[in-house]
C-alpha cells in the first residue's frame, strides 16, 4: 500500500478466534457438542439450536470479559498488521460488540501487542445496546463517510452492507456462516474477494497494491 491508507479490520472471527470459544461455552452450558463447521448460519439460535432462553444465556455468557480476554488471535493476523503499520497503514478496529465491552477490547489488543491506531463500535445488527459513558456506536451508515481502502470481514450482514452501500473493497475471511452469502448486486473481484486465511488477505493486498501503483 503506498501512501497513508486506512483498513477496517473486525474484531471477532476475524482478528480473534471467538467462535471456536463459543462451542466451547455452549458445550460445557448445555451439554450439546458442535464442530466448527457445523456454524452454518451467523445466528447462533439457528447454529446451535437454542430456544429463547437458552440464546440470551449464551450472549450474556460469550460476552463475559473473562471469556473475552482469553480467545486466542486468528493465525497470521499479528504478523500481517505489524507489517502493515510498518508500511504506514492505519488499522481501525470496527467492532459489533456491545459497548460495555470496550475496556476488555482494549486490554486483549494491548496483551496480544495488536498493531492498531483505534477501536470504533458499531451497531452491526440492530441489537440497541444500554449506553456507555464515553463511547461512541456507529451505525453501519456512519461507515460511508470514512475513507477505508479495505474492509476485512467476516459476518454476512455487513458483507453485504459494504458491497450494496459503499465502494470498500471487501476481504471475506472465509467461514461456514458465510459462504451461503446472497446478494443484491453482483460484485466485481476487485470488490470482493474470498480469503481462506490472513495470509491470503496479506497476499490480496500485496497484489491490489501492484495493480494501482
Amino acid at each position: 500500500m503506498s501512501g497513508r491508507k486506512m483498513v477496517y479490520v473486525d474484531f471477532d472471527d476475524v482478528l480473534c478466534q471467538t467462535a471456536r470459544s463459543f462451542i466451547e461455552v455452549v458445550e460445557r452450558e448445555f451439554g450439546r457438542r458442535y464442530a466448527f463447521e457445523d456454524i452454518h448460519s451467523f445466528d447462533l439460535a439457528k447454529s446451535f439450536e437454542l430456544n429463547p432462553r437458552e440464546y440470551e444465556l449464551l450472549m450474556v455468557l460469550i460476552h463475559n470479559p473473562d471469556l473475552l480476554r482469553v480467545m486466542e488471535p486468528m493465525p497470521g493476523v499479528l504478523d500481517v498488521l505489524k507489517r502493515w503499520n510498518a508500511d504506514g497503514v492505519e488499522v481501525v478496529v470496527v467492532t459489533g460488540r456491545p459497548p460495555a465491552t470496550e475496556p476488555v477490547c482494549h486490554d486483549w489488543l494491548k496483551q496480544h501487542s495488536v498493531a492498531y491506531n483505534r477501536i470504533i463500535f458499531v451497531d452491526k445488527y440492530g441489537r440497541a445496546h444500554e449506553p456507555v459513558a464515553n463511547v461512541e456506536v456507529l451505525s453501519p451508515h456512519d461507515l460511508v463517510g470514512l475513507d477505508f481502502c479495505l474492509a476485512v470481514e467476516d459476518a454476512p450482514a455487513m458483507i453485504r452492507f459494504l458491497v450494496e452501500e459503499t465502494t470498500i473493497p471487501v476481504a471475506v475471511l472465509d467461514r461456514p456462516w458465510n459462504r451461503s452469502l446472497e446478494l443484491a448486486v453482483t460484485p466485481t473481484d476487485h470488490q470482493l474477494t474470498r480469503c481462506e486465511d490472513w495470509n491470503a488477505v496479506a497476499e490480496h493486498v500485496t497484489l491490489r497494491a501492484r495493480c494501482s501503483a
